[in-house]
C-alpha cells in the first residue's frame, strides 16, 4: 500500500487542489496531529481514486464538508481526538464503502437517530471517550444515545450464489468511557453480526433493562463477546461485579426488584421498524434513488473484493514522507 504522511506539520489549512498531480495510486493519507479545523474531504481528496485509508487524528476538526460527490474506495476514516460535537452524518454519505469509523475522544454530546445510516456498510464504530471536555478542563457530561441511533446498519447481503450468501454488517461498537449508566442498545437488536459491544469504563446501572437487553443481544448475535473489564456501578447488590459475571448469575432478571425503573420500556422486537423512512435518510443529502443506486454499486464492488488490508503506520518526523510497499510504475511515479 502506498501511503502519504503529512502528520505533525502544524498545517491549519489545505487547498482543494493540494493533491492534484500527487499520484492517483495513493491508498492512504495521514494528516494527524495538525491544526485543521475544517476540510472538504471530497474536494481535497478527489484526485485520489484509490484512497482507502484516511487518518486525521488529533486536529481540531469540527466539519468535514457535505457530500457533493463520493470517495468510492475509502474504507477507514479516523477522526480520533478532534472537536466534533455530533456525528458528521451528512458527510458520511460521501464515503459509500466505509467500513471503519473512529470518532473516539471528540466532544460528541448526543448520537441522534439513524446517525450512521448513510454509511450502510460500516463494520466498526468507535465512539469511546466522548465526554464533552478534554482532560484537565473539568468533568465532562454524559454522552446520550438515541434509541434509534444504529438503525440503518442491519446486515446486508453482498452477493448470492446457489446455497451461499455473502453478508456484511456491523461487528464492533465501542462506547467505553462515556459516563453511561443506561446505554441505549435497542437499535442493535437486528444486528446479528455483532461480535463486540464495548461499554467498559462507564458507571453502568445493571438493572433489569440493561441485563435483559444484553441477554437478548447475545441470543441474536451468537458471536457477541462481553468484555470482562466492564463493571456494574449499581444497584448495590451487583456493584463491583463484572458485567459478564452479572449476566451469568442473573441471566433472567425481572424489574420487580428495581425501585428506579425510570418508566422506560424494554426494547421492542424490531425497534428500527418504527423509524420513519425520512429519518433514515436525514443523515444524507442523497435522494432515495441515488442512495439505492450507490449502495448497489458499492455492494457489487465489495462482493468482488472482500479482503481489506488495514495498514498501521508509525508517525514520521519529516515534513512529508511517502512509504511505498509496491514497486514503482514504469512512468516513474
Amino acid at each position: 500500500m502506498l501511503c502519504y504522511s503529512l502528520d505533525r506539520n502544524n498545517i491549519w489549512s489545505i487547498d482543494d487542489d493540494a493533491f492534484r498531480g500527487v499520484g492517483p495510486e495513493l491508498e492512504m493519507v495521514d494528516m494527524s496531529h495538525n491544526r485543521l479545523v475544517r476540510i472538504k474531504l471530497v474536494a481535497v481528496f478527489r484526485y485520489l481514486p484509490r484512497l482507502r485509508v484516511l487518518r486525521m487524528r488529533y486536529n481540531s476538526l469540527v466539519d468535514i464538508g457535505s457530500p457533493t460527490a463520493t470517495l468510492p474506495a475509502v474504507v477507514e476514516l479516523d477522526l480520533t481526538g478532534n472537536e466534533f460535537r455530533h456525528v458528521p452524518s451528512r458527510a458520511l454519505a460521501s464515503l459509500p464503502a466505509l467500513r471503519r469509523l473512529l470518532l473516539r475522544d471528540n466532544r460528541i454530546q448526543h448520537v441522534g437517530a439513524s446517525a450512521f445510516a448513510s454509511a450502510a456498510f460500516l463494520e466498526h464504530v468507535d465512539l469511546g471517550a466522548n465526554r464533552f471536555t478534554r482532560r484537565g478542563e473539568g468533568g465532562g457530561g454524559q454522552l446520550t444515545i438515541d434509541r434509534y441511533s444504529f438503525c440503518g446498519l442491519e446486515p446486508r447481503a453482498l452477493s448470492r450464489s446457489p446455497g451461499v450468501t455473502d453478508w456484511t454488517g456491523l461487528q464492533q461498537v465501542r462506547l467505553d468511557h462515556n459516563g453511561l449508566t443506561q446505554p441505549q442498545l435497542c437499535s442493535l437488536m437486528a444486528v446479528w453480526t455483532l461480535v463486540d459491544v464495548d461499554v467498559a469504563g462507564n458507571p453502568l446501572r445493571c438493572d433489569c433493562r440493561l441485563l435483559t437487553t444484553l441477554r437478548r443481544l447475545s441470543d441474536i448475535a451468537i458471536g457477541l463477546r462481553i468484555d470482562d473489564s466492564a463493571q456494574c456501578a449499581s444497584p448495590d447488590r451487583v456493584a463491583g461485579q463484572t458485567l459478564a459475571e452479572t449476566l451469568t448469575r442473573h441471566w433472567q432478571p425481572t424489574c420487580d426488584d428495581d425501585d428506579d425503573d425510570g418508566g422506560v420500556s424494554e426494547c421492542s422486537e424490531a425497534p428500527c421498524d418504527a423509524v420513519p423512512l425520512q429519518s433514515l435518510a436525514s443523515s444524507s443529502s442523497l435522494t432515495g434513488g441515488d442512495f439505492t443506486h450507490r449502495v448497489c454499486a458499492v455492494a457489487l464492488t465489495l462482493a468482488i473484493v472482500r479482503i481489506l488490508a488495514w495498514v498501521q503506520t508509525t508517525p514520521r518526523r519529516r515534513l512529508i514522507s511517502v512509504c511505498r510497499t509496491t514497486h514503482p510504475t514504469t512512468d516513474g511515479r
